[in-house]
C-alpha cells in the first residue's frame, strides 16, 4: 500500500512535532560542525604561535 505524503495529518500537533524535531536535529548538527571547526582553527593558531615563539633553526 503506497503512502500518500501529500496529505497533511489531521492533527496539527503531530505535524508541528515533526517540524520541531527536524529543526532541532538540523540545529544540533550545525552547532556541532561549528564547534569542531572552531576547535580546529584554535588548535592551528596555537601551533602557529608556538612555532613562532620557538623557531626550529637556532643560529
Amino acid at each position: 500500500m503506497p503512502m500518500n505524503f501529500s496529505e497533511i495529518p489531521e492533527n496539527p500537533f503531530i505535524f508541528l512535532s515533526w517540524v520541531t524535531a527536524i529543526g532541532l536535529f538540523v540545529s544540533l548538527t550545525e552547532a556541532t560542525i561549528k564547534i569542531r571547526i572552531q576547535k580546529r582553527n584554535n588548535y592551528r593558531k596555537r601551533v602557529e604561535l608556538i612555532s613562532n615563539l620557538y623557531p626550529k633553526k637556532l643560529a
